[in-house]
Order: structure tokens, then C-alpha cells, then sequence
């Protein structure tokens, strides 16, 4: 007390001291918190002025050297501002209670989200003389609601709306969520499984799965594992699984998340094939005539014993080398157009001469397509050996040229193009992938494949990589073979010749469709609530401005109902949160089911929901609709085999009569519901009954 008297003298302190007794008085006007605190006189009507500010508000809003006593509110801060706290303190004057408030202002070029308390203090008579001020800091606090919201919101999308079948384990391993796809995979859903581990995974596997997510709970995530599942009709399933632990902020292990892509048909399209390369191959190995394999490209891909024999060649020798090798430099041109001709008819032969061992071996090479179900998938190349025929040519040079570069197996996709640009190789996933082989298309078509956008980029760093012979990482979008839009992270890497300039550019394109989906769908986290997956305030303060701005526009009226739950810490107390957590979901389960299709419920926080009720024709209907609604929810609950009894209060406000803003009808509904709770809870209030 003695502080304040020295810097603002005995007439203020002992002004206060008569409103608010001591013991109030010292804890609210210590200099030392951080909170801001006023004490304003009222003034007259709409005319407040500053007794005294606590030297947290007088640094970190005025500076140590402001006049600020005896000064009016509309004094110190501008039009807006103080238009706005002249209302609050206003209402203070004519409801005679507290009024709670939140705003927002900038403090020292930062934007303070304050939370405020306006505390009337009356004279005898009754009349409020002066009010207390205490404004809170909510900056940090808010902020990491808006994350963990955002993170909800994200949640909740990405289980909604992926394609992929998506489990949500908790930390003992038992099914805590699934998501739609799930469902239609498995025809199992969440209320499916709640005493039950994996239904979904057959017998024999159990030990498989458990330790999966064993793994994952230890941090070993697993991706892509091909194994075997069945669905709710015993249908044994191919799935490939990705598992991963779930971790909070703290980096504690809270669960595991599975990604289950149903296999089955590419899974048997591949037994399929692989029965039908056994019997070729069956054939292949033991056919008395030398045959080769080869790509479109001339890359020898296999070679039978009698090939090997005739070329006295070992083992492995011949894979992925080039079918070039073996002919003449002359030649070349010849075999390349046998090769590419045989892609688009049925097939062509040359003659040849090879150097096998020293000797000298002339051979007549007939290029036959490999066809599997319709579509061509490389060359045989049967040889021929005719040097006891003839002997025309001499002298064959080995060509040099090699394509080892290339992993013509990789799942990426991999391109090859030259100094000016032009596609020269394309790997054989970018076949499956577009469609069709992207080395018969133009440059006009090639770079239709890439949104202008991601191409003008694309031009402009290639560019550059010629300029300084460095390589560059850019992600952009393809559009493949059935118009689905990929996101792709493209590695460029330039091929440098003896001459030191740059021959080709070698490009590797990783899918990052999975990343780029969860980074998108994160935004739509921030509308839902987590817990009962209703929208939450963001979400419902949007629905109630469109409600306005629609109402001035045609002149339909809606309500908007504020509920607040008469026990719900009693039920936390006596039950624990988990008990509470599962009755808040049952209560947002019984709103929906009360709410018409066109009307909306939202979660506010804790035990506090909201309903906007739009298209209101007869606003003597809502007291009807109101009542109704608090008679379902004062009905009996079950939660976990447990009968919970408990009621609510509800403040009603009615576009236009209660509030033609979005503010105003918030304000006007909350005050109902603070007056129903007042006199006697468990009661529906309008606004208009005040």
C-alpha cells in the first residue's frame, strides 16, 4: 500500500480502499504480476476515467512518462479501440455484474490477445462507481489450441478422405480408430472390434501383426510389407503395410498408425505372369536354337545356355549389356531400325558378324516382339550361326555405349535427356505409369504432361544446371495414364563429356504423393473438434457470420442455442476423463440426432456446445424446438455400462430482434444461458425472457 500511495498519492488508494477491502485490494494491484489492472471511475454515461494502472500496463502500454490519470479512455486510445471498451464498460455499468471479454491489441509491435475481467464496485445506493480491469495474456495459450486444433482438423481429414485403408492403434496395441476405407476393405469398422485385437488378421498371422506393431511402438517402422489379411466374409486378402509409432509433443509413444493398399489383384496379375514366365522360360532354357531377350533399347535382358555356348559366354556374362556389343560399328543403323521396327511390326532379321574367342562368327539374327497379354514387352533376338555359309565380313568393333546407367527394373521413374532438351531415354515404369512409352511422343506432348507452372520452372533450372554442370532437386506434378495428378520430387543430375560440357541430363523422379496428400489435408484439422468430431468454434463462428450476412441479404432469421452441462465436472470427478471423454461423444451423438439436416452443432469447449438453427420461419417455434431438445438430453446415458443422469442450460438468441452481428447474438445467447444457470439451471432462457 505503501508503494502505491508514494507514486499516485493517498486520495486514489484511499478511493479504492473504499470500494474493495484490503485483503481484495493487495493481491489485484501488485506491481510485480504481469497481468494489466486499471481502476476506472465512472464518469458519467459513457465517460470513464483512469484512477489508476498497475506498472505493467503503464510500461508495456503508455511508457513511464505518459499522462495518463484523470484521463478518458476515448484520451488514450484511438476511435476503434476505444469505441469497443466503452461498450464493455458500459454494459459493466448497466447489468451491474462482471463482464468477460477477449480482444486482441498490439503491444510493442506484437499482437497481444488479452482475456479481460470488468469488476463494478457500487456505492450504497446501489449504483456502480467504479470498475476494476484485469486483462490476462492468452497469447501463448491460444496459439497452441489454434496447433492442436489445426492438428485435430488434420487428423480427422486425412482419415476421411484417403483412399488408403487407414488403423490407428493405441499403446497397448488394441484398435483405437479406422477410417472409412478401412471399412470397405475389411467390412470391419471401429465399433466392430472393441474386445477383439485383429479380426482382420488371419490366424496364422497373429504373431506377424503383433510384432509389427511391436516394432513400431519401439520406433522401427516398417513400409511397403506385402503379407496376407481377410475381410469379414473370410476372403483372404494381399496387402501392403506401413506402420509407424505415433508420438505427442513431449515425443512419447501414444499409438501406431498402419497403411493398408489392397494388393490382391496386382498380386495375382503378377502370379499370373509368373506362371506364364515359368513356362516360357521352361522353353527359353532349354530350346536347342540360341535366343536372346533384349529391350526396345537392344539391352540383353536374358541369354539360354545354347546362346552362351554359341558366344562362349559364362553365367551372367552377357545381362545388361548391349546387344550393339556384338555387331559391327557399320551396322549399328541397321540394328537399331530392325530393333525399332520391331515394336511396330511383327518382327525383322540381319546379318551379323561377331568375334567369339578370336574367331571370327557370322550370324543371321531374326527380332521376334515378346508379346504378354497384348502388350509388347521386348525383342527375342534368335541367332543364327551361318559362318560355314559364309564368311563376308571382317573386322567387328565392339560399340563402347552402355546403358548401366539406367535401372530399367526401378519403380522411378528415369529420363535421359540431351543438351537440348529432347527425351532420349525413358525408363520402363514411366510405360506403366503414362500409359504408353514416352519416346514416341513429341516435345509439344512431353511437356504437356507438366502443369505451366511446375514447367517454366523446370526450363529455367535446367538451364542454370547446363550453365553451372550442378545438379538441382525440384518437386513438381504429372498427370498419369487415367488423369490422376502425382506429385513427384525430380533429382536432375548433368552427364559431363571428356570436353567438360554437359551431353546429357539425367533425371530420377521420386512419388511423393503420400507426403504431399497428409501436407495438404492438414489444413482441413483446424474446423473439427478431435474428441466428438463435431466442428468446433472456428468452424461454428464462420457457419454464424454466413448466417448474418445471409440474413441481411434475404431477411430469414435463424437462433443460435448456447448449452452449458449442469454437472460435468461431477461426472470427471466421480468417473475420471476417460469416462467424461465418451459421454461429451454421446452427447454430441444425441445433438445430431435433435438438429435437422440444414441446421449445424458444434463442440465450443468443455461441456459447452452450440447449435445454429437456420431458416427459421416462426421465431415462437424455437421455444418449442428448445425445450424439446432439453428434455432429450436430460434422458438417462450409458456410457460404458454406467447410467449417467445430468441436465443443461440453454441461452437462446434470434437473428434479427437479439442481435443483427455476429457478436451481438453471441453475447445475447450467452447472457440467457448465464441468466437460466443463475436461476435455477437445468432450463431453456431466450434472451427475450430476460
Amino acid at each position: 500500500m505503501k508503494q502505491i500511495e508514494d507514486k499516485h498519492g493517498t486520495d486514489t488508494v484511499e478511493e479504492i480502499s473504499s470500494h474493495i477491502s484490503e485483503n481484495d485490494l493487495l493481491p489485484m494491484l501488485m506491481n510485480g504480476v504481469s497481468d494489466f489492472i486499471f481502476f476506472m471511475e465512472v464518469a458519467g454515461r459513457r465517460r470513464f476515467t483512469y484512477r489508476y494502472m498497475n506498472e505493467s500496463a503503464i510500461n508495456n502500454l503508455l511508457g513511464r512518462e505518459a499522462d495518463w490519470k484523470g484521463k478518458y479512455i476515448e484520451d488514450l486510445l484511438d476511435d476503434a479501440a476505444s469505441s469497443s471498451l466503452i461498450d464493455a464498460y458500459e454494459e459493466v455499468v448497466l447489468t451491474k455484474r462482471p463482464v468477460t471479454y477477449e480482444d486482441e491489441m498490439m503491444v510493442n509491435g506484437q499482437v497481444y490477445r488479452g482475456h479481460s475481467v470488468l469488476t463494478p464496485t457500487m456505492d450504497e445506493a446501489g449504483r456502480v462507481t467504479h470498475i476494476l480491469a484485469v486483462t490476462r495474456n492468452l497469447t501463448k495459450m491460444l496459439e497452441k489450441e489454434e496447433a492442436l486444433e489445426s492438428m485435430n482438423a488434420v487428423y480427422k481429414s486425412l482419415m476421411a478422405n484417403t483412399t488408403d485403408a487407414v488403423v490407428i492403434l493405441d499403446a497397448d496395441g488394441k484398435v483405437f480408430d479406422v477410417n472409412e476405407a478401412f471399412t470397405d476393405l475389411y467390412g470391419f469398422s471401429k465399433d466392430d472390434m472393441p474386445g477383439c485385437m485383429y479380426p482382420f488378421v488371419p490366424e496364422e498371422f497373429t504373431d506377424e501383426a503383433r510384432g509389427l506393431v511391436q516394432r513400431a511402438l519401439e520406433g522401427a517402422g516398417t513400409s511397403g510389407y506385402v503379407t496376407k489379411r481377410k475381410s469379414r466374409d473370410g476372403q483372404l486378402l494381399d496387402v501392403s503395410i506401413s506402420v509407424s509409432r505415433i508420438q505427442n509433443e513431449e515425443g512419447e509413444t501414444i499409438g501406431v498408425s498402419s497403411i493398408i493398399r489392397n494388393v490382391t489383384e496386382q498380386k495375382r496379375e503378377e502370379r499370373k505372369r509368373e506362371s506364364s514366365r515359368s513356362r516360357y522360360r521352361s522353353l527359353f532354357k532349354h530350346n536347342p536354337q540360341a535366343i536372346l531377350t533384349l529391350t526396345f533399347r537392344g539391352t540383353i535382358t536374358n541369354a539360354n545356355p545354347a546362346s552362351l555356348e554359341m558366344l562362349d559366354k559364362e553365367g551372367n556374362e552377357l545381362l545388361h549389356t548391349s546387344i550393339m556389343q556384338l555387331v559391327s560399328k557399320e551396322q549399328e543403323r541397321v540394328v537399331r531400325k530392325e530393333i525399332a521396327g520391331s515394336f511396330f511390326d511383327h518382327g525383322g532379321r540381319f546379318r551379323t558378324m561377331v568375334d567369339v574367342g578370336g574367331n571370327e562368327k557370322i550370324l543371321y539374327v531374326s527380332l521376334v516382339p515378346i508379346i504378354i497379354q497384348g502388350r509388347k514387352e521386348g525383342i527375342y533376338a534368335i541367332l543364327d550361326d551361318i559362318t560355314e555359309k559364309e564368311r563376308a565380313y571382317e573386322g567387328m568393333r565392339q560399340s563402347q555405349e552402355s546403358f548401366r546407367l539406367i535401372a530399367n527394373y526401378s519403380n522411378d521413374l528415369i529420363s535421359v535427356f540431351n543438351p537440348n532438351g529432347n527425351l532420349v531415354y525413358a525408363s520402363p515404369s514411366q510405360r506403366e505409369f503414362f500409359g504408353e512409352d514416352p519416346l514416341n511422343w513429341s516435345v509439344e506432348k512431353v511437356m504437356e504432361k507438366v502443369e505451366p507452372g511446375d514447367l517454366r520452372r523446370l526450363q529455367d533450372r535446367f538451364m542454370k544446371s547446363h550453365q553451372s554442370r550442378e545438379g538441382f532437386t525440384i518437386t513438381i506434378k504429372l498427370t498419369s495414364f487415367n488423369g490422376e495428378p502425382v506429385w513427384f520430387e525430380c533429382r536432375a543430375t548433368p552427364v559431363i563429356d571428356d570436353d567438360h560440357a554437359v551431353s546429357h541430363m539425367v533425371m530420377v523422379a521420386r512419388d511423393i504423393s503420400e507426403q504431399k496428400s497428409y501436407e495438404e489435408k492438414l489444413e482441413r484439422f483446424a474446423y473439427y473438434d478431435y474428441l466428438t468430431g463435431l466442428p468446433n468454434r472456428l468452424l461454428f463462428e464462420e457457419n454464424v457470420w454466413k448466417a448474418v450476412e445471409k440474413g441481411h441479404r434475404t431477411g430469414q432469421a435463424f437462433a443460435i442455442l448456447y448449452l452449458d452441462g449442469d454437472g460435468f465436472k461431477a461426472i470427471n470427478d466421480q468417473y475420471g476423463h476417460d469416462m467424461g471423454d465418451e459421454f461429451l461423444r454421446e452427447v454430441g451423438k444425441r445433438l445430431r440426432s435433435c438438429i435437422r439436416g440444414g441446421d449445424s452443432v458444434a463442440r465450443i469447449g468443455g461441456d459447452e456446445f452450440s447449435i445454429l438453427i437456420e431458416e427459421l420461419k416462426d421465431r415462437r417455434l424455437i421455444r418449442d424446438v428448445s425445450t424439446r431438445m432439453l428434455r432429450e438430453l436430460r434422458e438417462p446415458y450409458y456410457v460404458k455400462g454406467v447410467e449417467i443422469r445430468t441436465s443443461f442450460s440453454i441461452g437462446v438468441a434470434c437473428f434479427p430482434e437479439d442481435g443483427e452481428t455476429h457478436d451481438a447474438l453471441f453475447r445475447a445467447a450467452d447472457i440467457a444461458l448465464y441468466e437460466g444457470k443463475r436461476n435455477g439451471k437445468n432450463q431453456v432462457l431466450l434472451y427475450e425472457d430476460q
